[in-house]
């Protein structure tokens, strides 16, 4: 995948596909503008012209884009995602601390050695020695816990802790798909935007200059030659402002996948509007509360949290181990010899005062517990509010694509007529200007709806805790191939 981009090509490479729409529309652009100006021109050929651009700027709408796709970008921010990293990491981290807490209950399995070399002078009514001697010993311990209440309580609160940081990995996984495609879908707009605002730049140069040639010959008053020019200023400024916002949202896409996208594929084909099924809010809502990995993730957590009430109240109780030892030691010197020993016992211990530690952990634990189910119902209502959004912003989009395409023909429509109306002097040069940007807005804001929809049956599926890489597939299969 070609992905290494220099960030000072921005202005002037948006891949092949753009060119050659950018290429369509300047030409039919050319095409309205000559038919609008040219004095004693058929008003058939305005006409014409209009019904082009209108063709044209469907084509730019749906065009396809040679360049990377939602799924070869998906792949790439999967291995260079730092959150997603982090979230793998603290959940292979959680994972050992099964270990530990199993450990605690397992065989305690210790050996000792030493051997002394020992110095010797000694005086007696019997005898004196002095001279040099080795103590050579060897012991082996075992300690079995029987009783650890605390150590058993710890082992429920690594299960909990280890389904939430699950939960989190899988919750990461989900929001760095939803994320991707909903700037790669802004890149897109952004895209969009920027061909459109360069197509009502030429289109408005193109009517100053007619426009000036038409008060050169006593046709218009001067007025509506500086009506164009400020017109023309203004598409310059929005031009900046255009561009701009495309570099922004380019790196927003290179802040998840490590690296500067070379150029990302277009939608190809008009996605099918498909109310979400089942058509009703609460079986998405009942979805949500049983699957949302974020909150099946504050839900663990608040287990552990209470868990852990019960691991600090061990404090209180006794513990009992079976211990076992043997011993073998070798003593050198005057009253030397060997001996070996070996023992088996039960040792308890029972804390009767610990400075009020214990009391205080527990405190502290079930502080920690009503924060964690405060955490726990904040989320719930994050959830259930995300989900009522989510459902009624997949209606809206539907709803909103069907309207801006209506929208779009009655602009072109309009259009059209206003066109007609400045070749007849009726209408001023204002007023097609004013048709020709409605007609621009108007099929960007249908593009712009298409690509919301998309976004928000992602959004929706990631509340509801079922969104996966076949559903990114899915919306890859409508983007342009390379």
């Amino acid at each position: 995948m070609a992905v290494l981009r220099r960030t000072d090509r921005l202005r002037g490479r948006w891949g092949g596909g753009d060119h050659a729409a950018k290429d369509s529309m300047s030409s039919t652009n050319r095409g309205v503008m000559a038919a609008a100006g040219a004095a004693g021109t058929p008003r058939a050929s305005g006409h014409r012209a209009a019904r082009a651009l209108g063709v044209v700027l469907a084509c730019v709408s749906l065009g396809a884009y040679a360049g990377d796709d939602m799924l070869s970008l998906y792949q790439e921010a999967r291995l260079s995602s730092p959150v997603l990293r982090q979230a793998r990491a603290n959940y292979q981290a959680v994972q050992e601390l099964g270990t530990q807490a199993l450990a605690s209950l397992l065989p305690n399995i210790s050996a000792l050695a030493s051997r002394d070399r020992i110095h010797l002078n000694q005086v007696t009514s019997f005898r004196s020695f002095d001279g040099y001697f080795y103590n050579t010993q060897y012991s082996i311990d075992l300690t079995q816990p029987i009783f650890n209440y605390s150590a058993f309580q710890a082992l429920d609160q690594v299960d909990a802790q280890i389904a939430q940081a699950a939960a989190q990995v899988h919750a990461a996984e989900q929001n760095l798909m939803f994320t991707l495609a909903q700037r790669y879908f802004n890149v897109l707009s952004a895209r969009a935007n920027l061909t459109f605002v360069r197509s009502d730049l030429k289109a408005i140069k193109r009517q100053l200059e007619q426009a000036q040639q038409r008060f050169e010959v006593g046709l218009i008053a001067h007025t509506a030659v500086e009506e164009a020019q400020a017109r023309r200023d203004l598409a310059e400024s929005r031009l900046i402002q255009a561009e701009n916002n495309l570099a922004n949202r380019l790196e927003a896409v290179a802040q998840l996948i490590g690296m500067q996208p070379e150029a990302l594929a277009g939608l190809a084909v008009k996605p099918k509007l498909k109310t979400p099924q089942p058509a009703r809010p609460e079986p998405w809502q009942l979805a949500a509360a049983d699957h949302n990995w974020q909150l099946i993730a504050a839900h663990k957590g608040a287990e552990a949290a209470m868990e852990n009430i019960q691991v600090q109240r061990g404090g209180h109780l006794p513990t009992i181990s079976l211990t076992a030892n043997a011993t073998h030691q070798d003593t050198g010197g005057v009253f030397g010899g060997t001996t070996d020993r070996q023992s088996v016992g039960i040792q308890g211990e029972l804390p009767i005062f610990q400075g009020f530690a214990v009391v205080s952990q527990v405190d502290e634990a079930q502080a920690r517990y009503t924060e964690a189910l405060a955490q726990l119902e904040e989320v719930r209502r994050r959830v259930s509010r995300d989900m009522a959004n989510a459902y009624r912003a997949v209606q809206t989009s539907i709803r909103q694509v069907r309207a801006l395409q209506q929208a779009v023909a009655s602009n072109r429509s309009a259009l059209q007529a206003t066109e007609a109306g400045y070749e007849a002097g009726t209408r001023t040069i204002v007023d097609v200007l004013n048709a020709q940007s409605l007609l621009f807005g108007a099929i960007r804001n249908h593009q712009q709806a298409q690509y919301d929809y998309l976004v928000n049956t992602l959004r929706l599926k990631q509340v509801a805790g079922t969104l996966n890489p076949q559903d990114l597939q899915a919306i890859n299969s409508l983007l342009g191939s390379r």
